[in-house]
C-alpha cells in the first residue's frame, strides 16, 4: 500500500513539475511577442468627467482622431489649474505645436494663465464635434495622404467654465464663450519617425515620454 501510496505521489510531483516547467516557457515566450496596440481614451462624458471605453485607433475615422486632438490641444491651450508650478512649461501642448506657435501661446494665453492659477482659479474647456469646422479645406481633400508640410485652417468655438475659487462648494462657476483658429497639419495614424530618425514605440512609452508624440498633428500657426 505504501509502494501504491509513493506511485501516486511522485506522478502528482511529476505532473507540478512538468506544469510549471510549460508556464515558465509560455512567460519567457510572451516577452518576445509583445505588440503595441494603439488605443485612444474616449474623453466625451463631461456629465462626471469618467474617461469612456479604450477605442482601437483602426476603428476611429480620420476625422473623428483630428477632432479628439484638437479638442485636447484647445483644452491644454486654456486650461488654469490652481498652484500650478511653472505654467511657461505645458509638455502636452509643447508636443502638439511647433516652436512658432507654442511661442505664440507663451507670450500671450499662458501669461494670463499663470495670473489664474496664482489666484487659486481653476477653468476647464468644453468642445463639441460640430464646433470645429475647416477653413480652408481643398475639396475632396484626403487625409491619408496629405503630405507632412500640407496644413489646414480650423476654427473652433470653445465654452471656458471658470472657478474663481477652488474648493470652495459656494462658488458659482462662469461661463464664457469663444473662437480660436489654429493652423494644424494632421495625418492619422501613429508616426513611423521621430526627429527623422525611425524609433522603438514601447521604449519611448517606457521612458515616459507623452504619447500625444507619437500622433503626426502639428499646431503651427494661432491666429
Amino acid at each position: 500500500m505504501n509502494k501504491i501510496k509513493s506511485f501516486f505521489i511522485g506522478l502528482l510531483l511529476l505532473s507540478a513539475t512538468f506544469v510549471m516547467v510549460v508556464g515558465v516557457a509560455l512567460i519567457y515566450r510572451s516577452a518576445d511577442q509583445l505588440s503595441i496596440k494603439s488605443y485612444i481614451f474616449q474623453m466625451g462624458n463631461y456629465a462626471d468627467g469618467r474617461v469612456g471605453a479604450l477605442q482601437k485607433l483602426d476603428n476611429m475615422s480620420a476625422v473623428e482622431l483630428r477632432n479628439k486632438l484638437i479638442k485636447k490641444y484647445v483644452s491644454e491651450y486654456f486650461l488654469v489649474v490652481p498652484g500650478e508650478q511653472n505654467v511657461l512649461s505645458r509638455p502636452s501642448l509643447k508636443q502638439m505645436s511647433d516652436s512658432y506657435a507654442y511661442g505664440q501661446w507663451q507670450s500671450n494665453e499662458a501669461e494670463k494663465i499663470a495670473q489664474m492659477s496664482k489666484d487659486k482659479m481653476f477653468r476647464r474647456v468644453y468642445i463639441s464635434d460640430a464646433d470645429i469646422a475647416a477653413m480652408d479645406m481643398p475639396d475632396g481633400y484626403d487625409y491619408y495622404n496629405a503630405k507632412p508640410d500640407e496644413s489646414i485652417l480650423y476654427s473652433v468655438h470653445y465654452i471656458t467654465e471658470t472657478w474663481p475659487e477652488s474648493n470652495s462648494m459656494g462658488v458659482t462657476p462662469i461661463y464664457e464663450s469663444g473662437n480660436i483658429d489654429i493652423v494644424v497639419s494632421f495625418r492619422p495614424g501613429i508616426r513611423k519617425t521621430m526627429n527623422g530618425k525611425k524609433f522603438n514605440i514601447k521604449k519611448y512609452l517606457e521612458s515616459g515620454n507623452d504619447p500625444l508624440g507619437l500622433f503626426m498633428f502639428k499646431v503651427t500657426n494661432i491666429r
